[in-house]
C-alpha cells in the first residue's frame, strides 16, 4: 500500500470510528464491565463481534453490493427500497439526532460547567448552538469525512487513550465475579443497544463515496480500501471499548450495577483522575456526539434529496433536521429513549439480516433468499417493536397469546429470536426462486 493510500485509510478510517463512537455508545462498555467483574475478557469479545464487527461489517455490504443504500436493498422488491430508506430517516431523525445532542450537552458540555447543571435555559441555549456547529460542518458534504478524520477524531482519540492508559496502569481495584449468569450473552446483546448496525447502513454510502472520491473507483481497488479502513475504525473502537469496559471491571467492586449509566461513566473516572478527568470525559462525550450528528445528519439530508428526485435540497433538509433534533432535544435524554426505543427494536433484526446478506453476497443464491430473510426478520423485529412498547408503558397492547408462541422459539430468551426464521425465509425463498428458474437477480448485477 502506497504512502498516499496508508493516509487515506487512516483518515476514512478514523471518521468511521469517529461515527460510529457516538451517543450512548461511550457509556455501554463501562457497564458491561461491572457486571462482568473477573470475566471481562470475555465480556470484550462479545461487545467486539456485536458492537464493533457488525457495524463496521455494514460499510462492507454496503460496498459489496455497490455502495448505497438502494443497491443493498434492490434483491429484496422496488418498493422495498424506498420504504426501506424511508424507514431509516425516520428512525435516525427520531431517535438518534435528538438523542445524541441531548447526550452531548447533558453528559458532555455540562460536565464540564457543573454550575450549569439543572439550568434548562442555558441546556437549551448550548443545544441550539450544538446544531449551529452541526450545519456549519455538514453545508459542504464532500468535505464531511475529512473533517471528521482529520480534526474532530485526533482531539477524541487523546482523551480516551488518556482515560484509558490511566485505567490500565492505576486500576481502581481488582474486578469481582461477574454478576450476570452468561458474561458472553450478557455482553453481545449489550453490543446491540449502540445502535450501530442500524447507523451502519445508512451511512455507509457517504464513506463509499468518499472512497471513489479519492480516486478508488475501481471496485476492486475500492474494496480494498474500504477494508483498510475499516481494519483502522475496528482496531480504534476495540481499543476504546475494551479500555472503558476494563475501567468498569476495575471498579466493580466499587459502584452499584444498577445505577444510571452516565452517572457510573462519571464515577468512574472521577474516582481514577478526579475533576480534570470529568472534564476530559465531557469533551470527549461531546464530540463523540458532534461527529455521529455530523454523519447521521448528512445522511438524512441526501437520502431526503434522492427520495424527492431534488425538489427537496440538501441545505433545506438539513436545517429541518436540526431544528427537529434540538424541538426533540429539549424533552431531555431519557424522555427521548423512554418514547423511541421501540423503533429501534422493531428494525435491529432486519439491519443485521441486511447486513449479512451484503457481505456474504457471492454466496447468496438468488433474490428469493433475500425476500424470505428480510420478510421472516421484518415479522419479528416488528413483534419485539410492539412488545417493547407494552415493556415500556406506553402502551397496553393485547400481546399475551402471541407473546406465549414467540417464547418457544428457539434462542427467544437470549435474544436471538430472528435467526431460525430467517434462515427458515432464506431457504424457502430461495428453492421457491429456483423452482421457477429464470434470472436468479433479474434487478441487479452481483459483480458490482
Amino acid at each position: 500500500m502506497s504512502k498516499n493510500a496508508n493516509a487515506n485509510a487512516l483518515i476514512i478510517g478514523f471518521a468511521m470510528f469517529a461515527v460510529f463512537f457516538g451517543a450512548g455508545n461511550l457509556v455501554f462498555p463501562p457497564l458491561i464491565g461491572l457486571m462482568s467483574g473477573s470475566s471481562w475478557e470475555i465480556a470484550i469479545i462479545g461487545l467486539a463481534i456485536s458492537a464493533i464487527l457488525f457495524p463496521i461489517a455494514t460499510i462492507i455490504a454496503v460496498d459489496n453490493m455497490g455502495g448505497n443504500v438502494q443497491a443493498i436493498c434492490a434483491p429484496v422488491a422496488k418498493w422495498f427500497t424506498k420504504s426501506y430508506m424511508v424507514m431509516w430517516i425516520i428512525f435516525i431523525l427520531t431517535c438518534g439526532v435528538p438523542r445524541q445532542a441531548g447526550v452531548g450537552i447533558e453528559s458532555g458540555l455540562l460536565s464540564v460547567l457543573p454550575g450549569l447543571q439543572g439550568n434548562d435555559a442555558v441546556r437549551i441555549a448550548l443545544l441550539a448552538g450544538y446544531f449551529v456547529i452541526v450545519l456549519a460542518l455538514t453545508f459542504r458534504p464532500s468535505k464531511i469525512v475529512d473533517i471528521v478524520g482529520k480534526y474532530l477524531t485526533p482531539f477524541l482519540l487523546i482523551c480516551l487513550v488518556v482515560m484509558i492508559a490511566l485505567a490500565v496502569f492505576e486500576p481502581l481495584g481488582t474486578p469481582i465475579a461477574p454478576q450476570v449468569d452468561n458474561v458472553f450473552s450478557y455482553s453481545f446483546l449489550q453490543g446491540y443497544q449502540t445502535g450501530d448496525v442500524a447507523v451502519g447502513i445508512a451511512i455507509a454510502g457517504m464513506f463509499v463515496a468518499s472512497i471513489k472520491a479519492k480516486g478508488y473507483t475501481d471496485p476492486s481497488a475500492r474494496h480494498k480500501m474500504t477494508l483498510k479502513a475499516a481494519v483502522v475504525a475496528f482496531l480504534g473502537l476495540l481499543i476504546v471499548y475494551g479500555g472503558l469496559l476494563y475501567l468498569g471491571a476495575t471498579g466493580s467492586s466499587m459502584f452499584d450495577g444498577k445505577m444510571d449509566q452516565t452517572a457510573l461513566l462519571n464515577g468512574l473516572v472521577h474516582a481514577l483522575t478526579g475533576a480534570t478527568g470529568n472534564v476530559v470525559l465531557g469533551i470527549g462525550i461531546f464530540l463523540a456526539c458532534l461527529t455521529t450528528t455530523i454523519g447521521v445528519g448528512s445522511t438524512i439530508a441526501n437520502l431526503t434529496v434522492d427520495l424527492s428526485d431534488g425538489k427537496i435540497p440538501f441545505k433545506y433538509m438539513m436545517v429541518f433536521v436540526c431544528l427537529f433534533g434540538l424541538a426533540e432535544a429539549c424533552i431531555g435524554v431519557q424522555g427521548i429513549i423512554r418514547y423511541t426505543f421501540w423503533i429501534f427494536i422493531a428494525i435491529y433484526p432486519v439491519s443485521i439480516a441486511l447486513m449479512l446478506l451484503g457481505v456474504f453476497c457471492k454466496y447468496v443464491p438468488n433474490h428469493g433468499a433475500w425476500k424470505g430473510t428480510i420478510a421472516m426478520a421484518t415479522i419479528i423485529g416488528l413483534f419485539e417493536g410492539l412488545m417493547q412498547l407494552n415493556k415500556s408503558g406506553i402502551t397496553n397492547l393485547p400481546l399475551d397469546s402471541l407473546i406465549q408462541l414467540y417464547n418457544h422459539i428457539p434462542f427467544a430468551a437470549e435474544g436471538f429470536a430472528w435467526v431460525l426464521p430467517a434462515v427458515i425465509g432464506f431457504i424457502v425463498g430461495t428453492v421457491i426462486v429456483k423452482s421457477k428458474g429464470g434470472d436468479p437477480y433479474p434487478m441487479i448485477s452481483k459483480n458490482q
